[in-house]
């Protein structure tokens, strides 16, 4: 029954992960006005996180696949989410944990073993305090107009 409903409200349409999984944090599925776009801002997300786990994301794998590879379009490449989110943290990836299959997901001590120097870097993930911290100094520099 959820999967006739998500399939209605979409038309019928396959959606990649990366995207439902962006879908899933802006809204219910059978809402009409919900749609996905890359380049939404942080507020079209229901949890600030989500919008900086995607960018994190997606950054990444440009740098990895080339400028104009589209992450919302693939599968999601499970190295380069333990590459953007610091691997396993507290045994979760970064994003979309409970539909990779983490069993034959490389550990981070396997990627760090086989990286390059023209390997993306390894980064630390940012902790939701940290999230909102920064959410907070953008709203504090932007100006007044009256």
């Amino acid at each position: 029954m959820l999967l006739f409903s998500l399939l209605d409200a979409h038309g019928g349409q396959e959606c990649p992960p990366l995207q439902a999984y962006a879908l899933a944090h802006k809204g219910r599925a059978s809402s009409s006005d919900v749609t996905f776009n890359p380049e939404d801002p942080p507020e079209a997300y229901s949890n600030a996180s989500t919008h900086s786990r995607l960018s994190g994301y997606s950054e990444m794998a440009r740098q990895v696949h080339g400028p104009d590879f589209d992450p919302f379009a693939q599968p999601i490449d499970v190295e380069i989410l333990m590459r953007a989110g610091g691997g396993r943290k507290h045994g979760r990836l970064l994003m979309a944990d409970s539909i990779i299959d983490t069993a034959s997901t490389p550990t981070l001590s396997q990627i760090r073993a086989r990286s390059t120097d023209s390997s993306p870097a390894i980064r630390p993930r940012a902790s939701s305090s940290q999230i909102q911290m920064d959410a907070l100094k953008v709203i504090s520099v932007l100006p007044i107009v009256n």
